[in-house]
């Protein structure tokens, strides 16, 4: 009998095609420049029980990326209040778009729940 394994992994292509439909790093808002300066920041830390989902990215500059580290996102967007308005317009911009067959505003929404406790799509 042959057993297949199954990766939840996202390979490096499927990654880079994913990072290209950001123009802004979700954090600051800001343009990235033409360097490569585009990174996956997982909304939950791999390290706190996130996953390589998906459902579970945003595309950052790497300072903002290091900056942040394995910090609990509510955390984070207590010390750095700017940054709940900059993923609320990244994942506005993004409604509707769908990213390897998932609705990925409408999931990330779910994470974003998850990983800081309330909807700041609500409390506007």
């Amino acid at each position: 009998m042959k057993i297949q394994l199954i990766s939840n992994q996202i390979n490096f292509s499927s990654k880079k095609t994913f990072k290209k439909q950001f123009t802004k790093c979700t954090y600051s808002g800001e343009d990235f420049s033409p360097r490569n300066t585009k990174t996956i920041e997982h909304i939950i830390p791999l390290s706190l029980g996130g996953k390589n989902e998906y459902s579970n990215y945003l595309v950052v500059k790497r300072s903002w990326n290091s900056k942040r580290s394995s910090v609990p996102l509510y955390e984070f967007i207590q010390s750095n209040p700017q940054v709940k308005e900059n993923i609320i317009k990244t994942v506005n911009s993004m409604e509707g778009k769908t990213i390897e067959g998932i609705n990925w505003a409408k999931e990330v929404k779910k994470t974003l729940y998850r990983a800081i406790g309330y909807d700041i799509f609500s409390q506007r």
